[in-house]
């Protein structure tokens, strides 16, 4: 391997590793952001209903809670469904939407594979395992990958629009 081609691949790892960290925060900040939202909207229905408001810790072990899920369910499901469905997408040169019902399907492989092994031993606690973890997690799975390639589609768009070569 000649110094420009390890440069390169140099740039390519960071390139990942940086998208999926980004990926990874913008999906716990948007978890907070919902716990934060729904918790005084439930405060605000509590004050207005004349129910009592809850303890004081509440919010905070909410937010631990929402913090420690996202960044599992990143860790665990998303990064693994988004990586694997772009390296496939990468070698077999599809663009780069394509990755979005590559990454879908991994998702549902790993979230049938994941109740599988946590679920109840019967064929209806897997399934219901797999439909709830499945569904729960299209939406963020969705807000990770478009985060995570929003530069290499930001990029492509400007080299169609402006003509310009980017190595």
């Amino acid at each position: 391997m000649n110094g420009n081609k390890v440069i390169q691949n140099a740039g390519r790892i960071g390139s990942f590793c940086a998208r999926h960290f980004l990926a990874l925060a913008v999906t716990v900040a948007a978890a907070c952001v919902i716990w934060t939202i729904t918790y005084f909207a439930l405060l605000l229905w509590a004050v207005l209903a004349g129910g009592g408001i809850g303890g004081p810790l509440a919010y905070p072990a909410g937010l631990l809670f929402f913090i420690v899920a996202a960044t599992a369910a990143c860790l665990i499901l998303l990064f693994p469904a988004t990586a694997l469905a772009e390296w496939f997408a990468r070698r077999c040169g599809f663009p780069i939407v394509a990755q979005i019902p590559l990454s879908v399907a991994a998702l549902a492989l790993l979230c049938l594979v994941a109740s599988a092994v946590g679920a109840q031993p019967t064929l209806q606690g897997v399934l219901v395992g797999f439909g709830v973890l499945f569904l729960t997690l299209l939406m963020p799975l969705g807000l990770y990958w478009w985060a995570a390639q929003s530069v290499p589609l930001l990029l492509s768009l400007i080299q169609r629009v402006c003509g310009w070569k980017m190595p």
